[in-house]
């Protein structure tokens, strides 16, 4: 019986060290892993600071984004008239009676898009007005979420673009509950 402790306890002493060791190397090899990761995340990220938008390259974005502001200007003003025009309309239309509930159905529903496109628009400003900020800041073309050059084709369909294809892909899976 006193053979049978000795080799349990030498069992389990074995045991604690081969525990320990192994312990010992999957806390190294997490170790390097999350070395690795961050490496990387640096070594993105100063190749991204590296990486930058030539000056013939943010002078044509920068004209990209008056142009596109002075449209939604244009088209602001657009909306505004015809809002303007419909309230008119519809005070000519009180002092008649002549117009059928449906067409003062419809001279309201046309009036609330007006009011959304309107809505949609303004916001859209104010996406130009920030990205005419990042570009005299000199972060125009990075996205904000990872770092990364925004592509070329990305910034020429949506010059306001502040998020990346990749970024962007995320961020509506998210919102969408994905």
């Amino acid at each position: 019986m006193a053979q049978k402790k000795i080799v349990k306890k030498a069992v389990k002493k074995a045991v604690k060290k081969i525990e320990k060791k192994t312990v010992k190397k999957v806390e190294k090899k997490a170790e390097k892993k999350i070395e690795k990761k961050v490496e990387k995340q640096v070594e993105k990220k100063v190749e991204a600071k590296k990486r930058k938008l030539s000056k013939t390259e943010l002078g044509h974005y920068r004209a990209r984004l008056l142009a596109e502001r002075d449209r939604i200007l244009r088209e602001l003003g657009r909306i505004t008239e015809a809002i303007n025009e419909s309230a008119e309309e519809q005070e000519a239309a009180k002092q008649s009676y002549s117009n059928h509930l449906a067409d003062l159905g419809t001279d309201y529903m046309e009036k609330e898009k007006n009011y959304y496109y309107a809505d949609q628009e303004g916001q859209y400003l104010k996406a130009i007005e920030v990205a005419m900020e990042r570009l005299d800041r000199g972060e125009y073309g990075l996205c904000i979420e990872c770092g990364d050059l925004i592509s070329e084709k990305r910034l020429e369909a949506v010059p306001a673009a502040e998020l990346c294809i990749k970024c962007k892909d995320k961020k509506e899976k998210l919102e969408r509950g994905h």
